[in-house]
């Protein structure tokens, strides 16, 4: 069964990548307006994975987050083949043109797909409270909606300073995980859909200077974005499995002592 649910997550993935795919090329032969490509470039792939998705916003997200993952790795093969068949001697090795592809597009096209597959799960659902109906659905997504404002809002303050880069998204997904139950596996998913959604929002600033502005300020703004589009999911979701454990724990001490401490 879990084999199979994860074949079904590729192939959504893989639907979601040809969207992508053939959006850039669209793009490229001019068929698409600048500002309407480069929208329909970071979500519409995330989107029709979503649509195809059955289950929660949460189970969109991830299959988004998975196809973003995928358009990057494709999108970064190709470019590395481009440059062997031109083989240029300016060029660097096939690996770390590989890489470097990988890790910029990886950065822009998962948070936003994960939005985009949350968006066509939520459309195939006719925005009804599929599985979210009981206490534990509210909370899952009271905890999500925390931790992404908590990333998300961080933009507003001086995350440049090192602690807060480390402590914004293991806030968020510690508090997404800590709504999500008390199962691990839980609060992990809760944490990345947390961190990716947060993320997303986080980076618009950044991706913005790094399009309009000039010089230094535009290379450091899509460093920056890069850096912290790869960190964020990272600590984020591991936030989220440490947030369900620590909710776990809460409970099994309050079930020891029910009537509270002994005098």
């Amino acid at each position: 069964m879990a084999s199979r649910a994860v074949t079904g997550r590729f192939y959504r993935a893989v639907a979601g990548a040809a969207v992508i795919g053939a959006i850039s090329l669209l793009g490229r032969l001019e068929f698409l307006p600048d500002p309407v490509m480069a929208v329909a470039f970071l979500f519409c792939g995330g989107l029709v994975a979503g649509l195809l998705t059955p289950g929660t916003a949460k189970d969109g997200a991830i299959a988004g987050a998975a196809c973003g993952v995928l358009a990057a790795l494709i999108a970064a093969s190709m470019v590395t083949l481009m440059s062997l068949a031109e083989s240029r001697p300016q060029y660097p090795p096939p690996w770390i043109t590989f890489g470097f592809y990988a890790l910029i597009l990886t950065a822009l096209l998962l948070p936003y797909n994960a939005i985009g597959g949350a968006a066509g799960t939520a459309v195939r659902n006719g925005v009804r409270r599929s599985g979210t109906a009981d206490g534990h659905g509210r909370g899952l997504w009271f905890g999500i909606g925390i931790g992404t404002a908590v990333i998300a809002g961080s933009t507003l303050v001086l995350v440049f300073i090192a602690p807060f880069v480390v402590i914004v998204p293991l806030a968020g997904g510690f508090i997404a995980g800590y709504f999500a139950g008390t199962r691990p596996e839980d609060g992990l998913e809760a944490g990345l859909v947390a961190a990716l959604f947060g993320t997303g929002l986080f980076l618009i600033p950044f991706l913005w200077t790094a399009s309009h502005a000039e010089g230094f300020a535009a290379g450091l703004a899509g460093m920056v974005a890069v850096g912290l589009g790869l960190l964020f999911p990272l600590l984020g979701t591991a936030a989220g499995a440490a947030g369900a454990v620590v909710r776990q724990s809460f409970g099994k001490e309050q079930g020891r002592n029910p009537g509270g401490p002994e005098d």
